[in-house]
């Protein structure tokens, strides 16, 4: 399986319920920049497309924003993911011509 269909499949349905539930805060600013994130990992087909939202979601937490507990949970799960795929992506072998 393509690693960005691996991507979609791990992190996916987590930033989908972490969109809903900034929307649900009214944390308009928080849930546009994960809902961006969430676009270039769905329209990720190469792993150099992918290194770019896995890279996002990998220092999401520097960016500042603060979250309810629902949220913080969420995001753990999710930078976990990104962290595993960022480290699959550091080691992964060149592609061959």
């Amino acid at each position: 399986m393509h690693r960005a269909t691996v991507a979609r499949n791990a992190i996916g349905p987590l930033l989908d319920q972490l969109i809903i539930q900034l929307d649900t805060e009214g944390r308009a600013t928080q849930r546009a920049h994960f809902d961006r994130i969430r676009r270039r990992l769905y329209l990720a087909q190469h792993d150099t497309e992918l290194a770019t939202p896995i890279l996002e979601l990998s220092t999401s937490a520097a960016v500042g924003f603060r979250f309810s507990s629902e949220v913080d949970v969420l995001i753990a799960r999710i930078l976990e993911k990104a962290e595993e795929l960022a480290r699959e992506l550091e080691y992964a072998d060149p592609p061959r011509h």
